[in-house]
């Protein structure tokens, strides 16, 4: 076998065991410009965007690796014209069974948003301790509507029914008998809107499902009720949100996700949501940490480290 030249975006805090499969193919290299050409691997998260002009600088390419199920981050339509695999973790499902931390932060976030944390935090950093100010809801008894019952949703309702809440699922992709084993009801999308106190967004963004969340969603909501999202921002109308917020059509809501993400935040200049969260004790916004735990972070790379060297090992043998 070859020699191969494998480019990591992100290598700071990379899995010491993944660096370590790689360098079983050949040498890895942070993205150093005297490396670029010869490159033929390069194995990417979030934090960068795999685009075009990223691509030129790349003309051997054969293999993207990416730790992510969501692939938004990388230009596919140039990917595919030049005939450049990726390797993801989609489809992967009995090892995403193992990647707990989004579901866990889904809950934390219901948790934070209905009983306030966050602002009762900042009123005793400010010298203030105002206990009544701060009242909140809790979870149980509640009813909790996933949209998207696949991998995530799934262990979002388990986690849920923990804390004593009924829970309610839209997905056209999963049966009524699969979410009962669950102790999951299966309900139209507008029905989980209508009937929901929390709405909690679970769905891979696809050209299928921008935008699939809309202000008429949000009319269907009722006025104690709040909406989760730790998916995509992409999946949302987020003027028709930050209208349901203004409106008090919602109670609330909670996101790790905005549409347009810029790793280096320049979506967050100006942006209403974001705005309006500074002035008022209803809208949580946390910077995309639903996978971001060292422990996924870790056990993701190195499978998809193991996935790399497999493929190329597969490729040379077809040689």
């Amino acid at each position: 076998m070859k020699p191969h030249t494998i480019i990591l975006t992100e290598p700071k805090g990379y899995s010491e065991k993944a660096v370590a499969t790689f360098r079983k193919i050949g040498q890895v290299y942070e993205w150093r410009k005297d490396k670029l050409g010869g490159a033929d691997v390069l194995v990417v998260k979030l934090n960068v965007k795999i685009s075009k002009a990223k691509l030129d600088e790349l003309p051997g390419l054969k293999i993207i690796g990416t730790s992510t199920t969501g692939l938004n981050h990388i230009d596919l339509d140039e990917v595919k014209r030049r005939h450049i695999k990726i390797i993801s973790l989609r489809g992967e499902t009995k090892f995403l069974k193992t990647i707990t931390p989004t579901a866990e932060e889904t809950i934390g976030l219901m948790i934070a948003l209905m009983r306030k944390l966050p602002w009762g935090f900042d009123a005793v950093r400010g010298g203030r301790w105002e206990r009544e100010k701060y009242y909140g809801n809790e979870l149980y008894g509640r009813t909790l509507g996933i949209i998207g019952f696949g991998r995530l949703g799934s262990i979002v309702a388990k986690y849920a029914r923990c804390f004593g809440m009924r829970v309610i699922a839209a997905d056209p992709f999963v049966s009524e008998s699969v979410m009962r084993r669950s102790g999951v009801r299966k309900a139209r999308t507008d029905d989980v809107f209508r009937k929901a106190d929390v709405v909690s967004l679970h769905v891979l963004l696809t050209p299928e499902t921008e935008n699939m969340i809309t202000k008429k969603h949000f009319r269907l909501m009722r006025p104690h009720a709040y909406f989760i999202n730790t998916a995509r921002g992409e999946l949302v109308d987020e003027k028709a949100l930050l209208e349901a917020l203004r409106k008090k059509w919602i109670a609330g809501a909670a996101l790790d996700v905005l549409s347009g993400e810029d790793p280096k935040g320049g979506h967050i200049k100006n942006n209403q949501l974001v705005e309006y969260a500074k002035r008022h004790d209803n809208l949580l916004i946390v910077p995309h940490l639903g996978g971001a735990s060292f422990d996924a972070m870790a056990r993701t790379e190195e499978f998809i480290a193991e996935k790399v060297v497999r493929e190329i090992k597969k490729i040379e043998t077809k040689k």
